[in-house]
């Protein structure tokens, strides 16, 4: 079990070792952004386990490095929490909408690749059961393109709860924008997590000259969906609470 404290119907989960990202290397012009440290106490003014489904009263820039790149909550469930990362959960059931967008000034020139990566951990055996519909649109379209490669970059064990798996898994993602038409002057990246799934770091990384930097095809993508699809969610339905 994962070691931890019952308190009023509340599971604490204790904060666990970070884990591993892509160290991404682009040639030509690049830049990275980070974020981390995503806890209630450094953003006291969002919302809170009560009131989960509250809109961010704004997005949350980049903590590292190109600092103009925001993080934010479109709908669902989730804020900054004391545990070390946007929870998705609250007083009502329900999955969160995320986004990361960048505006014309933090959008290189040139611009024809992005690196997307996040730490998440939950419930659930494989990573598609803590994250799905992840896609992007550039030049504020909807093309909803898919990744071009994919890679789990780790896989780590935390323990179990409610005799179901509870894993931490780092993943990578990677979009080649050089052959769509014309300038790729900004960017959104969107995605949905699951309930009681915890995100602790994000990364982006950007550059004016694509090449290959995630070591595995996007129809890895479509096996993960596919297993989780066929496993289902023993978690879902059931009702538990981590003291955030």
């Amino acid at each position: 079990m994962l070691s931890g404290i019952l308190a009023i119907g509340a599971v604490w989960i204790a904060p666990t070792a970070r884990g591993t990202f892509v160290n991404v290397s682009l040639p030509g012009a690049s830049s990275q952004s980070e974020w981390s440290g995503l806890t209630g106490t450094q953003y006291p003014g969002y919302p809170s386990y009560v009131t989960s489904s509250a809109a961010w009263p704004a997005p949350i820039a980049a903590t590292g490095g190109v600092t103009g790149l925001l993080l934010d909550k479109t709908s669902g469930l989730g804020f900054p929490s004391n545990g070390g990362g946007i929870y998705v959960g609250g007083l009502t059931s329900g999955t969160g909408t995320y986004r990361i967008l960048s505006g014309d000034s933090v959008t290189l020139a040139g611009f024809e690749t992005v690196v997307f990566q996040i730490e998440i951990e939950g419930v659930g055996a494989v990573w598609s059961s803590l994250l799905s519909g992840i896609s992007l649109d550039y030049n504020e379209g909807s093309q909803a393109l898919p990744p071009s490669f994919f890679s789990e970059v780790s896989a780590v064990s935390t323990g179990e709860m409610f005799g179901e798996p509870a894993m931490r898994f780092c993943l990578a993602f990677q979009w080649d924008l050089s052959g769509q038409p014309g300038d790729v002057e900004s960017f959104r990246i969107g995605w949905t997590a699951a309930e009681h799934s915890m995100s602790s770091r994000f990364q982006i990384n950007q550059g004016d000259t694509m090449v290959q930097a995630i070591p595995e095809p996007a129809v890895w993508v479509l096996v993960g969906l596919a297993a989780a699809a066929l496993c289902g969610r023993a978690a879902h339905g059931r009702c538990w609470r981590r003291t955030l």
